[in-house]
């Protein structure tokens, strides 16, 4: 178990350096794909740097030296400091173990909360009504779409797209394009990935922040595409900000 700490620790240090080199050279350009393929590259680096190991052999020549009056002061010092060592590793071992005991139970938390929010998933997905997208979209035959009579924000996960019926009534083309773009570019998996991230480093701050930066890629990648299929700038920027803010 001490191994798979210390991993941790150096992953996560990999990860803050990796993520501070993106936001300063990379967080700026609009070059999405790009952006996303590299924060997902971050990840991996992360988990795989820590297990490269560097040797290096040098041949050291063996010198005969004499021990000098300070040297000799330091020996006396460390044998009679030796009783206070033993008591102090005594102590650091009891928070060594208090600190693990503590990052066991984050990685319970995370897990715990996100089987929770699964749950409620699969349960506002069986309680929708089911239709089928190529009634308003030709050629999605794969995807399913869940309608709820209730007032929910519109959202997509794996095969899944869940929207209103009021959206669907006023804006369901330009939602369902933004949507299916997230399915189409497997964005889910994206998120998942992250999430894994955070069950083992929930402690540093950079998965957080990694994870925010994945979304919010996701979501320009997705209004990128709607844009492309012909829907007007002006009027999907006042849909954006109707949904944001209200109407």
């Amino acid at each position: 178990m001490g191994l798979f700490f210390v991993y941790i620790l150096k992953s996560s240090v990999c990860l803050a350096v990796f993520y501070l080199f993106y936001r300063l050279l990379l967080s700026r350009e609009t070059f999405h794909r790009f952006n996303r393929f590299a924060l997902l590259g971050i990840l991996a680096l992360s988990c795989l740097l820590p297990l490269v190991e560097v040797s290096v052999h040098e041949q050291t020549e063996v010198h005969q030296t004499m021990m000098t009056l300070e040297e000799w002061l330091l020996l006396a010092d460390a044998m009679n400091s030796a009783e206070a060592e033993i008591q102090a590793q005594d102590i650091t071992v009891t928070w060594i173990q208090v600190a693990l005991l503590l990052y066991l139970l984050g990685i319970f938390f995370f897990i715990s909360r996100n089987i929770y929010s699964l749950v409620r998933l699969l349960m506002l997905l069986k309680s929708g009504s089911r239709e089928k997208v190529s009634k308003f979209l030709s050629d999605r035959k794969c995807v399913t779409l869940i309608v709820h009579d209730s007032d929910i924000a519109p959202f997509s996960w794996m095969k899944y797209v869940v929207i209103s019926r009021k959206d669907l009534e006023e804006n369901g083309r330009e939602i369902l394009i933004h949507e299916l773009a997230h399915i189409r570019n497997r964005h889910s998996v994206d998120l998942l990935v992250a999430d894994i991230c955070i069950f083992f480093q929930w402690f540093n701050p950079a998965s957080w922040l990694l994870k925010q930066e994945l979304q919010n890629i996701h979501e320009y990648e997705a209004d990128e595409t709607v844009i492309k299929e012909g829907v007007d700038a002006r009027q999907y920027q006042l849909l954006l900000i109707k949904k944001a803010v209200g109407t």
